[in-house]
């Protein structure tokens, strides 16, 4: 019979109050103008839905307050979350690891491990390029779309996060 060897395997548990802390206040807001480019974005989407109401209101009989009422709330709900739910998202990079945090109603929290990424790229969209802002996406082996999407920075800085990202990612390949 083989005797097992006490040090080739260990695995102790982690008392949870021992586990690693993110801390929230290191986290980098997004730039103020991510902001505006997501309202200018809601408000085209509610002009659009508004000339197609206005198309229906002369062309059937649909009752016309109820569905302004009902209009206006639902505009009036998207903009309140998106400006409330603006000051949780944010970014922060540590020693081993980028973290982004978003999500109002649905907080959600993603971090890759440098030693995981595999690219990192950079885009554009032409709202963005209004605003001068741009999005940093990381992609991690296996997937078909990005593990993590930064968006709202500025162009230079998504710039310097990316090559960051990328002289990181390097040094563990």
């Amino acid at each position: 019979m083989e005797q097992e060897n006490p040090e080739l395997f260990e695995n102790p548990p982690v008392a949870p109050d021992q586990l690693p802390k993110l801390e929230m206040e290191h986290f980098i807001p997004l730039e103020r103008e991510y902001l505006y480019l997501r309202l200018s974005s809601w408000g085209i989407l509610f002009f659009l839905l508004l000339a197609v109401l206005l198309v229906l209101y002369f062309t059937t009989d649909l009752p016309w307050l109820p569905s302004l009422a009902v209009y206006t709330g639902v505009l009036a709900l998207v903009f309140t979350l998106e400006i409330v739910g603006f000051k949780v998202k944010g970014y922060t990079l540590r020693k081993h690891d980028i973290t982004y945090k978003t999500g109002l109603l649905f907080f959600r929290m993603t971090s890759v491990p440098f030693n995981r990424i595999q690219h990192c790229e950079l885009s554009q969209g032409p709202l963005g390029r209004l605003f001068d802002l741009a999005s940093v996406n990381v992609y991690t082996a296996g997937g078909s779309g990005s593990d993590l999407s930064i968006s709202g920075l500025e162009k230079e800085q998504a710039q310097q996060l990316r090559e960051h990202i990328t002289k990181l990612t390097a040094t563990y390949a």
